[in-house]
This record gives C-alpha cells, sequence and structure tokens, in this order.
C-alpha cells in the first residue's frame, strides 16, 4: 500500500487533531501541530503515529493513525500502543 503523500498527511493530522481536541493520544498533554521546521522538532509536536506498527502489519490507514507528541512517539519503541498508553498514564 502507498504512503501518505504531503497532502494527506496534512489533511489526517488536521482531521485527527480535531477529532482528538489537540491532546496527544497517549500522554493527554496538549500538542502542537505546525508545519514551520523548528516547531517540528518539539517535545510537544504532533506527530502521526501508527497505532498497529507498519513492520508488524499495520496499515496506512485513517483507523489506525493517531496524533500524538514527539516525546510518546519516541517513547513508544516497539511497545504495542495499548501497553504504552497504559504506561504513560501511569494505570499499571
Amino acid at each position: 500500500m502507498p504512503r501518505f503523500s504531503t497532502p494527506q498527511k496534512r489533511l489526517l493530522a488536521a482531521m485527527l487533531f480535531y477529532k482528538q481536541e489537540g491532546l496527544c493520544a497517549y500522554c493527554r498533554k496538549f500538542i502542537r501541530l505546525s508545519y514551520w521546521p523548528p516547531d517540528r522538532i518539539r517535545h510537544d509536536a504532533a506527530t502521526i503515529e501508527h497505532l498497529r506498527r507498519r513492520a508488524d502489519g499495520g496499515k496506512d490507514t485513517f483507523d489506525n493513525t493517531c496524533l500524538v507528541c514527539r516525546q510518546c512517539n519516541v517513547g513508544r519503541g516497539v511497545v504495542d500502543w495499548l501497553t504504552y498508553c497504559s504506561w504513560i498514564r501511569k494505570e499499571f
């Protein structure tokens, strides 16, 4: 399956930002949606995350993506999204 193009990514990010009310899907902190390059390296920068990683057979579909802050995106690594979400919210 082809990956998202840049216009598709921007539309997807905007839709997810609205759907998630501007909050990271994992830690529930506010995220910054910006296309300005210096903003994209901030810890609270919005990044598109695949819930089921492509390496594990996940698809590039709307229902397999969410917006997370850069800090959570980097921190998740190879952990399952639900496990990481519970861990980061201190639900264990």
